[in-house]
């Protein structure tokens, strides 16, 4: 409705241009009383009238899907109404089409005083036939330069929103490609974990698998969505946390800060996780003192990110799968938040910080 509502706007504005471009508008609505601004008026209505029907009918309906005959015949008929409606629509003009003048001849003498015959009228009088195609040939050339601009105009706008349409498809597949990248990268680390539990008889294994659960449902249900609530993800992200956590022991120096309020807030699934993976997985190792942070701050509609850790692992057996998850994420942050994140990643060789800030909806 809203945009219904700016283009009748628009089209009202539109007509008000011949109304006060016109010679004989003298502040008053009489200018519409004139015959030469009746037809210029007339011809600017179907201009702005044919605009939207190929724009929204011509170009959709027969030209995209190659009904170029069909297309022709459309155009063809709507530039005839538009040469001819004003000037029938005018009764001046109308009046100068109907009726010509038609040339007397003059009777002939008759010498014997008896009574002359009747003037002859010309069939084709001089110089009418000549008058009547001057004037068709500047109704269609008055008309054309309209017309090519209005169609020129339409098909402009219709290519962009082609263009658009097809960048928004693409970006979409795109996406949609991406999270079916990340979804088993991360299902195959986390059964990494459980099954390392698994192999030392943990009594921590039935909670891991519980977290599992609730981490492939997660993926499950929310993957095919562009936007999450952003409190399913961090619940997500807990869970990922606390498989982690499971196979780690006292030499990792763990610490997780949470502050500010979800509320309604939303976020693109998937963002997150891929930090803190790396982080467990550069940052732990048994034989070496860790540390890990994570903090999440929500202060009005912004996300504010940070996860820290040591480097302590040198020594990485899927190094290029992580590499390959987080260009993923780093590109999905770009498809999902353009213009609409900050991403700081600082590596020193001993430590690694990622800093992200995200404006949500």
């Amino acid at each position: 409705m809203k945009k219904i509502g700016q283009h009748i706007i628009l089209i009202l504005l539109l007509l008000t241009i011949p109304v006060v471009a016109s010679p004989d508008f003298d502040g008053t609505l009489s200018v519409f009383k004139v015959s030469p601004f009746q037809r210029e008026f007339i011809r600017f209505v179907l201009v702005v009238i044919f605009f939207y029907l190929n724009l929204n009918l011509f170009l959709p309906k027969l030209y995209s899907k190659k009904k170029y005959i069909p297309f022709i015949i459309c155009l063809l008929i709507c530039f005839g109404l538009m040469v001819f409606v004003p000037n029938y629509l005018t009764a001046e003009n109308r009046m100068s089409v109907q009726h010509f003048p038609m040339k007397m001849q003059p009777p002939p003498e008759n010498p014997n005083g008896s009574m002359p015959p009747p003037p002859i009228r010309e069939r084709f009088p001089e110089g009418n036939f000549q008058n009547r195609n001057n004037y068709y040939v500047q109704m269609i050339f008055s008309s054309l330069l309209p017309f090519l601009f209005s169609f020129l105009s339409s098909l402009f706008i219709f290519k962009n929103i082609e263009k658009k349409e097809l960048e928004r498809s693409k970006a979409k597949a795109e996406l949609l490609s991406l999270k079916y990248q990340l979804q088993p990268h991360f299902l195959f680390n986390i059964l990494n974990s459980i099954y390392s539990l698994a192999l030392l008889k943990s009594d921590d294994t039935p909670n891991g698998i519980l977290k599992l659960s609730n981490v492939m449902r997660y993926v499950v249900q929310e993957s095919s969505k562009d936007l999450v609530k952003l409190s399913k993800e961090i619940e997500y992200v807990k869970d990922y946390i606390a498989l982690q956590l499971i196979r780690t022991d006292s030499s990792l120096d763990f610490s997780y800060t949470e502050t500010g309020e979800t509320k309604n807030l939303q976020i693109a699934p998937f963002i997150l996780v891929n930090f803190i993976e790396n982080a467990f997985k550069y940052g732990f190792n048994a034989e070496e003192k860790s540390k890990i942070t994570v903090k999440i701050m929500i202060e009005e509609q912004m996300l504010h990110f940070n996860v820290f850790n040591n480097i302590v692992n040198h020594h990485i057996t899927n190094e290029e799968s992580l590499k390959v998850g987080l260009k993923n994420t780093l590109e999905h942050l770009q498809q999902m938040y353009p213009g609409k994140h900050s991403l700081n990643m600082a590596n020193n060789g001993k430590t690694f910080e990622v800093d992200l800030k995200i404006k949500l909806l």
